[in-house]
């Protein structure tokens, strides 16, 4: 089978020049994808305006989410931080939501949008350091799946009240522990199997599949997905292989003395990897991250 790839990245006004950086590096090292899709909030969509071209397309939420779910600014915090809610996402059991929810719906919707097979989803604190053409994700017809075998134990709260949400949302008996993870960089969905699985979890709840999803609060899009081909449909039937290679060397909390000491991302990456990814909240200033990015 011949597949037709996207790339599709969610940012927020606060990791502008960092998604700018990501641009530049699919544009030097990426290749077999039609499109790369930036994922903004509506007001975010005039800042990001400037990074479309040919493949690259930005779309507002308000082409993805519904209109009964929209981004206030949070008196609680007096406007620093945003809401996602209203009344219609009240009368519908949707508590009020953060940017990180509202970046796993859009993730979520998009492949019920687009035209292409598979989507690859790149966070826009990543940066691509060598050659990675899409159709590496694809064998024998099936597509990359990340999977971690038995990654997730007792004691790793989010993680449990995530695989839980997943499990209630497909119909499925609560998962036993430990569980697969699916959660990574670079993940790879495919568009139909995101569309069978909305009309499951519709099926499931009697709800629509945002309320069902954002009515929990705690979940998790990547394990939402890897439930469901994994467990409902099997990998076979779903069109996926499992692969455990975290294909982006990832830097957290703690990590940026180790980064100002290098003098390349070479001297970090791994077999198979191809990407770095910078957690924003570590502090690591962008212009750094340019440089090193620049003398790959």
């Amino acid at each position: 089978m011949s597949f037709s790839y996207a790339i599709a990245t969610p940012s927020y006004a606060g990791d502008y020049e960092r998604c700018r950086l990501l641009c530049a590096s699919i544009d030097r090292f990426v290749s077999g994808h039609g499109a790369h899709y930036l994922l903004v909030e509506d007001r975010d969509l005039a800042l990001f305006k400037p990074l479309a071209g040919p493949k690259r397309r930005v779309i507002a939420e308000a082409e993805l989410l519904p209109s009964w779910l929209k981004s206030w600014p949070d008196p609680l915090t007096l406007g620093r931080r945003r809401v996602w809610t209203g009344l219609g996402a009240l009368s519908r059991g949707v508590p009020p939501l953060r940017g990180w929810h509202a970046q796993q719906l859009r993730k979520l919707t998009l492949p019920l949008k687009m035209a292409e097979d598979v989507v690859l989803f790149a966070d826009s604190d990543m940066i691509f350091l060598r050659p990675f053409d899409l159709g590496s994700l694809e064998a024998n017809g099936a597509i990359r799946l990340y999977r971690k075998p038995a990654n997730i134990k007792q004691g790793m709260a989010d993680h449990v009240a995530w695989c839980e949400g997943a499990s209630r949302l497909l119909g499925l008996p609560a998962p036993g522990l430990p569980s697969d993870d699916y959660i990574n960089n670079l993940v790879s969905w495919r568009r139909d199997n995101v569309a069978a699985m909305m009309a499951l979890i519709e099926k499931t709840t009697g709800r629509d599949w945002v309320s069902a999803v954002a009515g929990q609060r705690q979940f998790s899009e990547y394990m939402i997905y890897g439930y469901y081909v994994d467990r409902v449909r099997g990998l076979d039937q779903a069109g996926h292989w499992p692969d455990a290679l975290e294909l982006c060397k990832v830097y957290w909390g703690g990590d940026a003395e180790g980064i100002a000491s290098l003098r390349t991302f070479e001297d970090v990456l791994g077999p198979g990897q191809v990407a770095v990814g910078v957690q924003s909240f570590i502090g690591q200033p962008v212009e750094q991250l340019r440089a090193l990015f620049e003398a790959q």
